[in-house]
């Protein structure tokens, strides 16, 4: 079987383009028995990684997802080195082919978390993780955002929740990719967190109150005060999530080498900043957190600020909330009395109604 394999590479090297099913088979039947026969099967492994890596752009879909599969097999039976098939499979990431790019992400998650399941292999993860950081700025951009998708999911589950991870992550800020700098600024904002538990817990609250609210339905005594009851228990479990206190994880803020320098260039990237507001809004509430929790000196953060407390801004709040982040108390007053002066002036006044003056 081993040199019926052979032969139809040998075929499939003068036309990587055409599927064969035939060889997909063969991988497949050969991935499975490899670890049967480690002395004649030794080169199998590093022959599919070159020829995937060869000709992965203009392979047939069906048989790079086989070929894919088949060093998945043989990498869950520890036939190959993790580091270099990691690498070839965030290469593979450049594909124009979702469900392998999905494929890819869900074993590159796994494989790195197996690989650190006993102990911290120190090892490896240094290996990939400065692959990592020449994949952030890989000029495909899906390439360059499931990468960081990968980083940050590591970091999620405690496999790489170390300074290096973070730091890697923080180069992701300045991408041009919008995708890429919005996705690295919700991870040190703890935004995705947040929005992964709201939907869980509101998908919950959805089934139960369904099914009560369809189990009274049936009943056939069902009266009017049934009805109310039910319809209350439903806006007072929506209150009770409402009334939650907002919980902020800032770990990763923490664990950043040099946040000074990392602000600065952050209000930089503000200040040239052409992206939309929301993008703008998550930048300057990056900053005011970086200078609160660092204590940070970053002083021609206020007055840019300044220019948004106006009434008529749209998501105001926000940016007073900014403002109160970025103030500490090495913060020198003359300039904390700039940014009250311009709230009081702005909202405190007789021109302006009770809620605007009552929010200054």
């Amino acid at each position: 079987q081993y040199h019926h394999y052979l032969s139809h590479v040998e075929i499939f090297t003068f036309q990587p383009d055409k599927p064969s099913k035939d060889l997909a088979e063969l991988l497949m039947f050969l991935a499975q028995v490899a670890h049967c026969y480690p002395e004649h099967m030794a080169s199998f492994p590093q022959q599919l990684k070159e020829l995937l890596s060869y000709h992965h752009t203009v392979l047939d879909p069906d048989l790079r997802m086989t070929f894919c599969k088949a060093l998945i097999l043989l990498r869950n039976k520890n036939l190959i080195n993790p580091t270099s098939l990691l690498e070839l499979f965030f290469q593979l990431l450049r594909c124009h082919d979702k469900l392998l790019r999905k494929t890819l992400y869900t074993h590159i998650v796994t494989d790195i978390k197996n690989v650190n399941a006993k102990h911290k292999n120190n090892k490896v993860n240094t290996a990939l993780q400065n692959f990592m950081y020449t994949m952030l700025r890989d000029s495909n951009p899906t390439a360059a955002k499931i990468s960081l998708d990968v980083m940050i999911e590591l970091y999620r589950r405690n496999i790489w929740n170390d300074a290096k991870t973070v730091n890697v992550i923080t180069t992701a800020c300045f991408s041009k990719v919008t995708k890429v700098l919005v996705a690295s600024l919700k991870f040190f904002l703890g935004k995705d967190e947040d929005e992964k538990q709201d939907s869980e817990s509101e998908s919950e609250v959805g089934v139960v109150t369904k099914y009560s609210l369809l189990s009274t339905l049936k009943r056939k005594h069902f009266t009017h005060e049934k009805r109310e009851m039910s319809f209350t228990l439903v806006s007072m479990q929506k209150q009770k999530k409402k009334s939650k206190p907002e919980v902020f994880n800032f770990s990763a803020i923490h664990l950043i080498h040099d946040p000074q320098d990392f602000a600065e260039k952050l209000l930089k990237q503000l200040e040239n900043c052409k992206e939309r507001f929301e993008v703008k809004m998550m930048l300057m509430d990056l900053i005011s957190r970086l200078v609160g929790i660092h204590e940070l000196f970053l002083f021609n953060f206020y007055p840019f600020v300044q220019r948004f407390l106006q009434p008529h801004q749209r998501e105001v709040t926000k940016i007073l909330l900014f403002a109160a982040q970025a103030s500490h108390q090495l913060v020198p007053p003359e300039i904390i009395q700039s940014v009250l002066m311009t709230i009081a002036n702005n909202f405190v006044t007789d021109k302006n109604s009770g809620e605007v003056m009552t929010v200054g």
